[in-house]
């Protein structure tokens, strides 16, 4: 039977309105979805991806990418799901806001494709957009960035292996806190992610006896996602004469953090975030240094970087997300494995219990979980994140938040992460 509950389809109803518009005149019916499951009970198990292959989020692609490509590749060297590869049967361009004809054929080319899984999208609003139609078609979604608040448990064709902004949030203003600021500016943007990150980390600041003094909620001084010039909002901001900056962006802190240098900010006072805290290759060596930032999960390093780089040479520019990504992509295909269809049905059923929500037995690799399954056992898959089990809400019941600092090259180096 389709899984289409009452909470599912209040999402679809609650995300009409965002969905109509990012996505224009989307093409799609107005039936409920039949009583068959997307991809095959028997046959291999499909997956499609909705990553941002351009537009403002472009510059994240490429941890989930390479993710995608290490994870199918473990899998199916494995022996696959239910001894079948597993098939990468279409890659979406999520693209953003500024042109919603992009993800809306993407969206129609996933569909038509109809895979089991999709990997994606990585913007809340995003997701959002694109959550009505394929639910509608029965397509598990998974995000391995969507960190909205109001994602939680929104819909049962959707989960996330990272934490919400509430945790992230905290994390920040806590980091923040540790470093003796007392009165702090925050550049926020304004959509889910900036104003869900952006309330928590004052709340945070202000239980402390801090002060968010531009920016606040109810201000009215955040920015629309695109803004390319920043002049105004960064003088707005130093004439309180904060002790730090922080920003949460996507690639619009390229624009900001430039502006904040020709006004003399001190930047080893500036704080980032999931979604800007990557390598700054085209700044002066020695612009940010000292400067910090925060990311959902465990940093990829070691031999896991290594492979990451293998499987697309391309992640060396980031790897943002990367574990996020990978998580999801082993959760999808264990959970097939263990209920012994690779349709979304099946996959749905088994998904919590193969992140450890029911005990059983811990493994860290597909070959050694598959093991495990196959002598009829209850597993634990400790992914790469270091996210705990999902709860009833589709999400990591715990999670790990990394922190970065700068080096003189302007690229961020783990220092260290907390649990939250």
């Amino acid at each position: 039977m389709r899984v289409y509950s009452k909470k599912t389809a209040g999402a679809v109803a609650l995300f009409a309105g965002a969905a109509l518009v990012l996505s224009a005149c989307a093409t799609g019916t107005d039936t409920a979805p039949d009583d068959t499951p997307s991809g095959s009970s028997d046959g291999a198990l499909r997956i499609g991806t909705l990553l941002p292959q351009t537009g403002t989020l472009a510059h994240l692609i490429f941890g989930p990418r390479a993710a995608v490509k290490l994870a199918m590749q473990e899998i199916n060297d494995a022996g696959g799901v239910l001894g079948q590869d597993v098939e990468l049967v279409v890659e979406g361009n999520e693209h953003d806001a500024s042109d919603p004809t992009i993800m809306n054929k993407s969206v129609d080319d996933i569909i038509k494709a109809d895979p089991a899984f999709v990997l994606g999208a990585m913007g809340t609003g995003n997701s959002n957009a694109a959550m009505p139609r394929l639910t509608e078609a029965g397509i598990l979604m998974g995000s391995p960035s969507n960190t909205g608040i109001a994602m939680s448990g929104i819909n049962d064709l959707y989960f996330r292996t990272i934490a919400s902004d509430i945790i992230q949030g905290r994390a920040l203003g806590n980091l923040v806190l540790q470093d003796g600021n007392t009165t702090v500016a925050m550049l926020a943007q304004n959509n889910d992610y900036g104003i869900g990150l952006r309330d928590n980390f004052q709340e945070t600041l202000e239980e402390a006896g801090a002060e968010l003094v531009y920016g606040a909620k109810g201000s009215g001084e955040e920015f629309p996602e695109g803004q390319t010039t920043f002049t105004s909002e960064v003088t707005a901001a130093l004439s309180k004469k904060p002790d730090a900056i922080a920003i949460v962006s996507y690639e619009e802190a390229k624009q900001i953090i430039p502006e904040l240098a020709s006004q003399n900010f001190d930047l080893s006072k500036l704080y980032l975030v999931d979604g800007n805290t990557v390598p700054y290759e085209e700044f002066d060596d020695g612009l940010l240094e000292g400067a910090q930032g925060t990311t959902p999960g465990r940093a990829s390093k070691g031999e896991f970087l290594d492979a990451l780089v293998a499987a697309d040479s391309t992640a060396t520019q980031s790897t943002n997300f990367a574990p996020e990504s990978y998580d999801a992509v082993m959760l999808v295909a264990l959970a097939a494995q263990k209920g012994g269809g690779t349709d979304t049905d099946t996959i749905i059923a088994n998904l919590a219990a193969v992140s450890g929500a029911d005990g059983g037995e811990t493994c860290d690799t597909y070959k050694d979980c598959l093991a495990l399954l196959e002598d009829g056992k209850e597993i634990h898959y400790e992914g790469r994140a270091g996210s705990g089990p999902l709860t009833d809400k589709n999400e990591p019941s715990s999670a790990l938040i990394g922190i970065y600092k700068y080096d003189a090259t302007n690229t961020p180096v783990a220092v260290g992460e907390i649990e939250g």
